[in-house]
């Protein structure tokens, strides 16, 4: 009689079993590590909007605005501050992600410092709750704090 060599339908039944397992225990794990990634990677962008805007103040010697494209959660552009040029760059917000900003947008005066007479602080929340802050002092320099605001 011939030796059968391979795995049988109960030894393959078995390991799939085994894996849908493992994959709906680790499922939860890996949504909470994405929207986590997602906060941290808006949370990011808008930090670097910001000293980008800033940086073009000082460098061009004149009032840079970061703006919400329609709110902050849409997005946010930095318009070139010479009329007629494009925008000097612009983001669309993640999904799942809320940001919440000065409505008027972040307006820096040559000297690379806020326009206006208060710190500004920017939220970025998800879903599931997880939060970043990102805050601004009159001096012009952001903060990001991995907390609500």
């Amino acid at each position: 009689m011939k030796r059968q060599t391979g795995f049988g339908l109960v030894e393959t039944m078995a390991v799939v079993a085994v894996i849908a397992i493992l994959a709906a225990v680790g499922m939860p794990a890996m949504q909470d590590f994405i929207t986590n990634q997602r906060v941290k990677s808006t949370s990011s962008d808008l930090f670097t909007s910001i000293l980008r805007a800033r940086s073009e103040a000082i460098k061009r010697n004149k009032d840079v605005t970061i703006a919400p494209t329609t709110n902050w959660n849409t997005g946010w552009t930095i318009p070139s501050p010479n009329p007629g040029e494009p925008a000097l760059a612009s983001f669309t917000t993640r999904s799942q992600i809320t940001v919440a900003g000065p409505a008027a947008g972040v307006t820096f005066n040559p000297a690379g410092r806020v326009k206006g007479d208060t710190d500004l602080q920017f939220s970025i929340t998800s879903s599931t709750g997880k939060a970043s802050c990102i805050r601004i002092d009159l001096g012009g320099r952001p903060n990001v704090q991995a907390k609500s605001c």
